[in-house]
């Protein structure tokens, strides 16, 4: 599990170092910090990091290392100091977008449209879905000006990264070596010492037990806990009292006739995109005009050759894929200079070439569509229950209301028999639990971590709008697991602490008494566990089932020819025979390959001088964190 964890640690935190704050679909409602007035967890010279941000890509990142190390993901975010990272990222993000300022550097409304236009999830059939967007945003709470805004920080802190990368200088000698080395085969015996072969002769003393216990006390401490009791209230409490009207079922109708219950005029093309350069200078921009009217006169001459001239000039590649096919649109969905020339266009006509800021388009009308309402007797079952589903939230909000008024003179008990609700004890939890009507603790936790034994409280759960009404009748302050409890987990450790460090010393042991390929493999076969050879290249991560790491790889490179070396990685220990080193010598300067390598050097470098950046503007910007706010989340920062 350790190999695990440690083996992806550093690459975890260089992507937190570098990385930018990824938008994610995740929102919260509104948390009791909001409600005290406390919703910044740093100011960033001006800029403010809100709690809201800080717990959509705490809660993005918990899930991406769920699903990535399942059982393990626990010790694994604890190891990383997850919630650290999260800070630090947002942060360092906060740094480059007031840096990007500094430059002049913006995101012009094209740029943003043109993201949110091919973002999948406000798609369909690959086109930008207006509807789908709105609708979206809605079911998600999600603000529009706030999405947007977040999108253009992001799209920002994009750009500036590709102005630091574009900077970027690595020499051609430097590329060469770095070349070689990246065409170098190897071919090496290995032995691996692994803990589990000498972890059954270990024997454990009550010392050594105590001892390792008394070293990681740190890990076996349990954070404060709670038990609560609660009755839930949910929709279906209030919906079957709720009567809706005739009337109202037509009212909503009516006022909703033109928005949600009817589709726009809507429109079917096709078009054929030459691109323009960005810049707009006159050479490209005449190229770019002229290769648009040669097309179009070929069209005049042949308009049932579109779809073939689409997909050989086309630089919009999934249309193009499709003869140039746009799909049934509404109307206003593409760039005004698209919706001006459909506008003009009779069925089955192909217009001029025409300029957008994507660049010279010819687009044939192929059909359209009238706007059209539903019939009421279609949608009078939805809008009915609409309706009920309003109103019975509206109830369930006032009702919460009145209980929330009653908790200083009636008991949770008394509280729940005229709800005709029983009381649940909750098992002992803190903030990384499953408990029944709750789900997954943590954001319960944060709205409870400082509360005392039989504060109350109420807190809305996602399942359809439900609330938990709860009183605190047991609180378990932080404490040290004691070693009884945790003797089989430490045991489990201690030992393979030992293994390891016995595979560590035979590894060593064994490359002192070898001095041959025969004896390398005369040790292979005492031990049991035969040589395992493998030939590999520098820029190779994997060879069979051996994962092949940065640091194995350089140690090997290293190597001369018939020699030997113990080479300790991670938790891993190797002792490595070379049996044979080749350079390639090909010609290289012109292939993918070597290109591919420029690039990847240079976003090394560029990842150095951007932490270096990122350090430089902490000295040059003045960076507040609340205090308050981190302690009540729990957060340690550097």
């Amino acid at each position: 599990m350790l190999d695990l964890i440690r083996n992806n640690v550093q690459s975890f935190g260089v992507k937190f170092i570098v990385g930018i704050v990824v938008m994610v679909m995740v929102f919260f409602g509104v948390s009791a910090y909001r409600n005290q007035g406390i919703n910044t967890i740093a100011t960033i010279d001006g800029y403010e990091i809100k709690v809201s941000r800080y717990q959509r890509a705490f809660e993005q990142a918990q899930n991406e290392i769920r699903q990535r190390f399942k059982s393990q993901a626990a010790d694994y975010m604890k190891m990383v100091n997850l919630q650290g990272q999260i800070v630090q990222q947002l942060v360092n993000n906060a740094l480059l977008l007031k840096s990007a300022e500094k430059l002049g550097l913006f995101v012009t409304d094209h740029e943003l449209a043109q993201a949110i236009f091919e973002t999948p999830n406000f798609q369909t059939d690959n086109r930008f879905d207006a509807k789908k967007y709105a609708n979206m945003l809605t079911n998600n709470r999600i603000d529009k000006l706030i999405y947007e805004k977040d999108l253009r920080e992001n799209l920002l802190s994009e750009k500036y990264l590709q102005l630091l990368n574009s900077g970027v200088l690595i020499s051609r000698q430097s590329t060469d070596d770095e070349y070689r080395r990246f065409k170098t085969k190897m071919t090496v015996k290995v032995i691996e010492y692994k803990s589990d072969m000498f972890s059954g002769d270990i024997r454990l003393t009550e010392e050594e037990i105590k001892g390792f216990y008394d070293r990681n006390k740190s890990d076996y401490q349990q954070k404060k806990q709670f038990v609560i009791n609660y009755f839930s209230l949910g929709i279906k409490d209030t919906k079957d009292k709720v009567i809706v009207r005739e009337k109202e079922i037509k009212r909503y109708y009516e006022k909703n006739k033109t928005g949600e219950f009817s589709s726009r005029a809507s429109f079917l093309s096709r078009h054929i995109l030459i691109t323009a350069p960005t810049d707009r200078n006159e050479e490209g921009m005449l190229d770019a005009r002229n290769r648009a009217e040669k097309i179009y006169q070929q069209l005049q001459e042949q308009p049932k050759n579109f779809p073939l001239l689409a997909k050989k000039n086309s630089a919009d590649s999934v249309s193009a894929k499709n003869g140039g096919m746009l799909g049934w649109v509404e109307k206003g969905t593409f760039v005004k200079e698209f919706e001006i020339a459909v506008a003009n266009l009779q069925k089955n006509e192909i217009s001029k070439p025409f300029l957008s800021n994507f660049g010279y388009h010819i687009v044939e009308l192929l059909d359209e569509k009238p706007s059209e309402v539903k019939p009421f007797s279609t949608v009078e079952k939805s809008i009915a229950e609409t309706i009920r589903s309003r109103k019975a939230s509206r109830r369930l909000k006032n009702k919460v209301s009145k209980l929330v008024k009653q908790f200083t003179d009636k008991s949770l008990h008394e509280l729940a028999s005229e709800n005709h609700k029983a009381i649940v004890t909750s098992k002992t939890f803190d903030d990384a639990q499953n408990l029944k009507d709750v789900g997954y603790t943590y954001q319960l936790y944060q709205d409870i971590k400082s509360k005392k034994i039989n504060d109350r409280g109420f807190f809305s759960l996602s399942n359809e709008g439900g609330v938990l009404i709860f009183e605190i009748s047991k609180v378990v302050d932080p404490f040290i697991k004691p070693l009884k409890d945790v003797q089989d987990k430490v045991i489990l450790l201690a030992t393979a602490e030992k293994a390891a460090e016995v595979a560590k010393a035979k590894m060593v042991e064994g490359q002192s008494e070898t001095k041959s390929m025969k004896s390398f493999d005369q040790l292979a076969s005492r031990l049991g566990v035969g040589s395992q050879t493998m030939t590999f290249s520098f820029a190779d991560r994997q060879s069979g089932q051996f994962r092949i790491s940065d640091n194995f790889r350089t140690e090997v490179y290293k190597m001369e020819k018939n020699s030997l070396k113990a080479i300790s990685d991670a938790d891993r220990n190797f002792l490595v025979f070379l049996v044979g080193k080749m350079e390639d010598a090909s010609s290289h300067q012109n292939s993918e390959e070597y290109q591919g390598l420029v690039n990847e050097l240079k976003r090394q470098k560029a990842n150095i001088l951007l932490s270096s950046l990122i350090g430089q503007m902490k000295k040059e910007m003045e960076v507040e964190y609340n205090q308050a706010i981190l302690s009540a989340l729990d957060i340690k920062y550097n």
